[in-house]
């Protein structure tokens, strides 16, 4: 019995060993990819700090001899920089609460309800999703003038949710479609409404889902550049534009390094704000026993 303990043993370790190695080489490389990924950034939150000079020294110096926040002053004093922040703040938020609106609504009508033609409905709100943006460049430019939308946030926020909405629909109509019918059936026979049952029973429980599509929503809108660029001119420029509006004859790349960091902060906010909820939507979800 004793050998075959030993044998039963050994093997045991056999088998954790490979299982080692593997966890060492993943984190090595989740490691390396992280390092790879931030250093970008990193690279760039160091030189807004740097002044002009510094910023051309060879070899690059790590940590500014003389830290500086003149980028970032004048990114925001002497510059409409900050007119471009409340811009995209206002377009990426009023994304954000359109698209969720609507394709909570959509997804739900969807996957709840069966009606003819539901199944081509669908089929058209994805198929949308295909077409290459720069391909509805024109056709945007021409709907936009011909209500006197160009150079407007609106015209922004149509545009926008017009591209996120399709996913969102996609989301929302898989979470309500894998919740329980007996959940349903028993919020009836509580007395609930189909409104208090969607407001009160299906709401929290997709809430992942939810908050996810806000973060998509707003992050999209936050980064775009192609109808940016093609619907403003000057009154409703975003970050984006603003910041290609700094590459002239004379580049100032500590300028364009300070803004950057400006531009990234309410992304991250957000993205921190909403994941506390995601994590607390899958807890609240969660089948307990």
């Amino acid at each position: 019995m004793d050998s075959i303990d030993n044998t039963a043993a050994a093997a045991k370790q056999m088998r954790k060993k490979p299982i080692k190695k593997q966890r060492v080489f993943l984190y090595a490389f989740l490691i390396f990819y992280l390092i790879l990924s931030l250093f970008p950034v990193l690279w760039m939150g160091i030189t807004s700090f740097k002044e002009h000079q510094e910023i051309y020294t060879v070899p690059p110096t790590w940590v500014p001899e003389k830290p500086t926040l003149r980028n970032y002053v004048e990114s925001l004093r002497d510059r409409p920089f900050g007119v471009y922040v409340v811009n995209s703040l206002y377009v990426a938020l009023s994304v954000v609460a359109l698209s969720v609106v609507c394709g909570v609504l959509g997804g739900y009508g969807l996957a709840r309800f069966s009606f003819r033609g539901s199944r081509a409905v669908f089929g058209a709100i994805l198929s949308s999703r295909l077409v290459p943006p720069i391909a509805l460049v024109v056709p945007f430019n021409l709907i936009m003038i011909k209500f006197g939308l160009i150079d407007r946030l609106e015209s922004l926020i149509v545009t926008y949710a017009f591209f996120i909405l399709p996913f969102i629909v996609w989301v929302m109509k898989g979470f309500f479609e894998a919740i329980p019918q007996d959940l349903y059936d028993a919020a009836r026979v509580d007395g609930a409404s189909k409104f208090k049952t969607f407001l009160f029973v299906l709401l929290p429980i997709t809430r992942p889902g939810i908050f996810a599509g806000a973060i998509l929503a707003f992050l999209s809108s936050w980064n775009e550049f192609l109808f940016a660029l093609t619907l403003t001119r000057k009154n409703a420029m975003t970050v984006p534009i603003g910041i290609v509006r700094y590459f002239d004859e004379y580049i100032d790349w500590g300028l364009i390094a300070g803004s950057t960091v400006i531009a990234i902060i309410p992304a991250i906010v957000f993205i921190l704000f909403f994941q506390r909820y995601i994590v607390s939507g899958i807890t609240a979800g969660a089948v307990k026993s």
